[in-house]
Parts: structure tokens; C-alpha cells; sequence
């Protein structure tokens, strides 16, 4: 009997492609890491899950396209969020009529298209991934950001009566950002139940890892891997932009003919914003 709970259902509005490809079409569709990139419309409905162990393959390929080469421990880190389903969901596809949902020679792994969750690196900052985790976010700082914002990153790392939350919104390219307007109120509801069960989920702060590009020079506009995410940037107490372009592969990062910097624009806030977060997602995708 399988424990999943699905959540909210979305639909891809891709038509369908009714065209045959060959085999070797079909592979160039895809980058090395499995995201689908190519230009035929797809049509697939997705719903949201919470997390399980057959997940965590899907789950840790998701986290190497966020932190990439960093020295954090992946494994570990996915396991934590599998250890806390009831905070989070993973995104996967509908299963069709009358396919049974514990099909053992079907065991998920590669069939997580996203995920949107949050991990209180505070509570549990003597895990080692969380560590790594920590440390990462410290040197990230110490080595691209101004004065203020190092002393805020240290200080709210230091200090252990103020909890930090690290949010993770990933999803694999192609994927609507639509999708992450049901996967937060989703979570929205997930912390409000966990805080009435006195659960550590109260944050004072929250730190999210944005993917971004840059196209040109320090004055070209930076783009979002997730649309979403952009508006947050004015709410933020402090911000910096880390460029990893040794960690990421080029060849991923295609634009009008140019190749695209790859950065990660590191954001922090007030705990107590998160809802304001979550509205200003969601108008971001409305008004698209």
C-alpha cells in the first residue's frame, strides 16, 4: 500500500508532437544531465508528492543542478529531505489509468521533475552535508560579497538562537513555473501544521539559492532559471551573485546564438516574509 499523498495536479499546455523521431533525434534532445532540451512541445500532466525513498535518485540529480561541484554531500542532503515528507513536495507524472502506483520494476528514481521544500540549517547543523552546506554558503560570501552582507551571513550562521531555513525550489528545464504556484501553498500548509505541533519551522531567516545567467556585461539584465524567483530579489536583506561558470558545462547555457555566464544569486530574508514571498511568486506567474 503505497503512503503517497498527491497534492495539486498541473498540466503543461505544450500540444503534443505527433511526429516520429529516430533514436539519435531523440538522444539530442537531451544534455548530459538528462534535462530535456530540445523544441518539440510535450503534453504530460504533473502532480506534486511528498518525498520518498524511491525519490532519491531524482531528488539528489536535482540538488547537483543547484549546488554543481560544491563540496556538499548530496547524498545526505536528499535524504534529509526525504526524512522530512511531511515538509515538501517532489513533482512527478501522472501515472496513467490503471497503472499501479507500486509497481516494483518502477521504482521513481528518474521520474522527479522538481521539488520545493525547506530545511532548517540550524537544527540540524551538526549533520555533516549541513555543515558542508553552512560552510559553502560562508566562503560563498567571504568571497563575492561586500562588508554587510558577509557580517549578516556570518552573524546569522553564528548565532544559533536565530534559525535559519534554506529553501529549495529546483526543477528540471522546460518544466512551467506555473507548477510552483500549487507546490507552495502546498508547503505554506505543510509549515503551518508543523509549527501547530511545536515543530522547528519557525525561522528568523531564510536563505534561497537562485539559478541565474547573465548575457553580456555587469549591465545586462540577469535572467531566472526560474521565472518566479525574480520578483523576490526586492524583498531580500542582502543579496550576491556568485558566478560558476568552472562548475557548470557551457555547453548547457545557450542564448540568441551567445553563450550565457551561469551564476547563483544567493538571497536572504526575514523569516517572517515568507508568505509576502510566496504572493509575489504567484502574481509573477499570473501576470506572465
Amino acid at each position: 500500500m503505497s503512503n503517497k499523498k498527491n497534492k495539486e495536479i498541473q498540466r503543461d499546455d505544450s500540444e503534443s508532437e505527433e511526429e516520429q523521431e529516430s533514436g539519435s533525434e531523440r538522444d539530442s534532445d537531451f544534455d548530459s544531465d538528462g534535462n530535456y532540451v530540445g523544441d518539440k512541445e510535450l503534453l504530460a500532466d504533473f502532480e506534486g508528492r511528498n518525498p520518498e525513498d524511491c525519490d532519491f535518485h531524482g531528488i539528489k540529480q536535482l540538488l547537483r543542478q543547484l549546488f554543481l561541484k560544491s563540496n556538499v554531500d548530496l547524498g545526505a542532503l536528499a535524504q534529509i529531505i526525504i526524512s522530512q515528507n511531511y515538509i515538501g513536495s517532489v513533482v512527478k507524472q501522472c501515472l496513467d489509468d490503471g497503472q499501479d502506483d507500486d509497481d516494483d520494476d518502477d521504482d521513481g528514481s528518474d521520474g522527479v521533475f522538481g521539488m520545493t521544500t525547506v530545511i532548517n540549517i540550524t537544527k540540524r547543523k551538526d549533520e555533516n552535508c549541513i555543515k558542508q552546506v553552512r560552510l559553502l554558503l560562508t566562503t560563498l560570501a567571504n568571497d563575492n560579497a561586500d562588508d554587510r552582507v558577509k557580517a549578516l551571513v556570518n552573524k546569522i550562521l553564528s548565532d544559533d538562537a536565530n534559525h535559519v531555513g534554506l529553501i529549495i525550489n529546483e526543477r528540471i528545464l522546460n518544466i512551467p513555473a506555473a507548477i510552483s504556484v500549487p507546490l507552495f501553498s502546498s508547503l505554506q500548509n505543510e509549515l503551518d501544521k508543523a509549527l501547530k505541533k511545536n515543530m522547528p519551522y519557525t525561522f528568523q531567516y531564510l536563505v534561497w539559492i537562485c539559478k541565474t545567467y547573465k548575457t553580456g556585461d555587469e549591465e545586462s539584465e540577469v535572467l531566472f532559471a526560474n521565472q518566479e524567483e525574480k520578483p523576490l530579489v526586492e524583498e531580500a536583506l542582502a543579496s550576491f551573485d556568485v558566478d560558476v561558470t568552472e562548475q557548470a558545462e557551457l555547453s548547457q547555457w545557450d542564448f540568441d546564438g551567445g553563450a550565457m555566464t551561469p551564476c547563483r544569486k544567493v538571497l536572504i530574508f526575514e523569516g517572517s516574509k515568507f508568505n509576502q514571498l510566496v504572493r509575489l511568486l504567484k502574481e509573477e506567474v499570473e501576470s506572465a
